[in-house]
């Protein structure tokens, strides 16, 4: 008959409390199990033991050895502590000045500011110190810069440059004569008219979403996607250079001027559209310097500012 002891139920019990444990992560694709052994459990309890004890001992070292603190370092404490203050308190009036001009600018064209302020964040993790973090006013600083980041990096995505250099404005956006039926029609885009193969530029940072013979009118058109819902079309193009899904840059080569599709002559057909639906492209075009140079800070940064981990597109 097995004799039951104290010492054999404590080692029962912690036989229990550290076994083998399967934890199950879904990552949107797949579930994956992961196992941990009861020597890591054991580690980690037994780190964070010898942490607690060791953060009680030097608290209690720290309120035995303590001496009065002198008047006149906690006076210049005091007054590095205002300073400081009043220093991020100016940087947040510049960055909340620098917000509202860009959401002006933004508003101009005809959008929400909430349509391209960037979302998608990540990176590394790096703390910040507690006691910047705990401070309201470091807070509101944070969170005054980060709102601004967000939204002059969403610029990149609005069409603000010409697509095409020395042209002739022939047609504008809206109802209009038809040139093949004289009836009145729908132009849902402009019309700058150049010699054939005159160079087509994109408008904005963007995805290729079509590069394609297009049956309805269009002839050769190229359709790059920018995001946040804006699409801008180039039409009658005498030949494309780039292919469905591939990255393009403001500015960069994507065609050569044509007359392909229903064309009466050699002209680049051009359209912004917002969630599908054709929009005026003359304000992008118009857009002002103060827009363009946001777009350009906000492209260099983010040239500069890249880091977190490799991953295939």
């Amino acid at each position: 008959m097995p004799i039951s002891t104290t010492n054999a139920g404590l080692t029962g019990t912690f036989r229990k409390l550290f076994k083998s444990r399967d934890i199950f992560l879904h990552d949107g694709k797949s579930l994956r199990r992961f196992r941990v052994t009861p020597g890591l459990q054991l580690f980690v309890v037994s780190t964070a033991i010898t942490l607690l004890f060791w953060s009680i001992f030097a608290t209690a070292q720290l309120a035995v050895a303590g001496t009065p603190a002198n008047p006149a370092d906690v006076a210049r404490m005091q007054r590095e502590v205002q300073a400081m203050q009043a220093d991020v308190k100016a940087i947040k009036a510049v960055a909340q000045q620098r917000y509202l001009v860009t959401e002006a600018e933004i508003r101009r064209l005809g959008l929400q500011p909430e349509r391209v302020a960037a979302t998608g964040v990540g990176g590394p993790y790096e703390p910040v110190e507690t006691a910047h973090a705990a401070d309201p006013n470091f807070k509101a600083l944070f969170m005054s810069w980060k709102k601004l980041e967000q939204l002059e990096q969403g610029t990149i995505a609005i069409p603000s440059t010409e697509p095409v250099h020395g042209t002739n404005f022939t047609s504008g956006f809206g109802v209009r004569s038809d040139p093949f039926k004289g009836r009145a029609a729908m132009h849902p885009g402009i019309d700058l008219a150049g010699p054939m193969g005159t160079p087509i530029y994109a408008t904005a940072d963007g995805l290729v979403g079509r590069a394609e013979w297009n049956s309805g009118g269009y002839g050769n058109l190229v359709e790059l996607d920018h995001g946040h819902g804006i699409q801008t079309r180039y039409g009658h193009l005498s030949r494309y250079i780039v292919s469905a899904g591939q990255h393009v840059k403001r500015g960069q080569l994507i065609a050569y001027m044509g007359s392909t599709g229903r064309s009466t002559g050699s002209h680049l057909h051009y359209e912004v559209r917002l969630d599908g639906k054709a929009v005026n492209p003359i304000p992008f075009l118009q857009s002002g310097e103060y827009l363009q140079s946001v777009q350009r800070r906000a492209a260099a940064a983010t040239r500069v500012a890249v880091g977190g981990p490799e991953s295939a597109d």
